[in-house]
């Protein structure tokens, strides 16, 4: 089942408002699960532990993720699942359209197998 891990680029505020309005989607903001540890860490480390606890990360990293991802692959070391969101396609402080393209994403991909899968998320999905 697809649960989601927010990046510390992601208000923890869209966990909770998503939490309140379908609180049947496990979503955890990093600032909050495991009591923050994972703040700041590096981006290998996060994404194996999003890997370990079966959650899917989304982040607006574009930049530092997608070449662990291609290392990754290239040495067969599988992840739970990327979405990156573009900052022009769905500006971090549109809380609405995130809240909505997540909802979306919950709504028409739950059920699909996420290892190793990698999708952009846009507005009005």
């Amino acid at each position: 089942m697809l649960s989601f891990l927010l990046d510390e680029q992601i208000s923890p505020e869209i966990a909770k408002q998503i939490e309140n309005k379908r609180p049947e989607i496990p979503i955890f903001s990093i600032h909050t699960w495991q009591k923050g540890y994972y703040l700041g860490v590096a981006d290998e480390i996060i994404l194996k532990a999003a890997f370990l606890a079966r959650l899917t990360l989304i982040t607006y990293d574009q930049k530092t993720i997608p070449p662990i991802l291609s290392e990754w692959g290239q040495a067969n070391i599988n992840h739970t699942g990327v979405v990156f969101i573009d900052y022009r396609s769905i500006a971090p402080n549109n809380f609405g359209g995130l809240i909505r393209a997540i909802i979306w994403l919950w709504d028409t991909q739950s059920k699909e197998d996420w290892q190793n899968r990698i999708i952009y998320l846009r507005s009005g999905t």
